[in-house]
């Protein structure tokens, strides 16, 4: 794993748990990001979005009156003045297969389980910039490519917005390697 200097990006952390917020704000510290700042909700990161520009997002799971998922979900419609294409870290106490599917289908990029640990942290981090993954963009999700591998199957590739993204088409050998 390549080692990145994280002190030029700017991270917004959305927890209501103030004790979760400031362990948040330490290995964030120690990781050496640049700026980071602190809301306790989802409606409070809607807030300040409109006038700092992060980098990525870290967002709890449950807060009130929005929670993470929702929060997700209204950064990928452009319901909020975040770019839609933000990195989004989900933290979350619950690691019920439901919920896991829930924020990858909201468009979270990567899922953190509590207790967490500054390496999860920037594990988390590191996957986001050494493993980008296209968006795509169905009737009802816009988000992160939610497949982590790509699978061989014969016959054409169906799902051609990842490789329109890219800038390349699936092959007819269903590889899905451009021509």
């Amino acid at each position: 794993m390549a080692e990145y200097d994280l002190s030029q990006i700017k991270v917004l952390v959305a927890e209501d748990y103030a004790p979760m917020r400031k362990l948040l704000g330490q290995i964030l510290f120690e990781l050496n990001v640049g700026d980071f700042q602190m809301v306790a909700s989802g409606k409070e990161a809607i807030d300040f979005l409109a006038d700092y520009q992060a980098d990525l997002l870290l967002v709890d799971n449950i807060m009130d009156p929005i929670g993470g998922t929702d929060l997700t979900r209204m950064v990928r419609a452009g319901k909020t003045p975040a770019d839609r294409h933000i990195p989004i870290i989900m933290v979350s106490g619950e690691t019920s297969k439901d919920l896991i599917i829930g924020a990858r289908d909201a468009g979270v990029n990567e899922f953190l389980a509590k207790p967490i640990s500054t390496r999860m942290v920037y594990q988390r981090f590191m996957n986001i910039i050494d493993n980008p993954r296209a968006f795509i963009e169905t009737d009802d999700f816009y988000g992160p490519d939610r497949r982590r591998r790509q699978m061989r199957f014969p016959g054409l590739e169906r799902r051609r917005a990842a490789y329109a993204y890219q800038g390349a088409t699936a092959s007819p050998s269903g590889s899905g390697e451009g021509d």
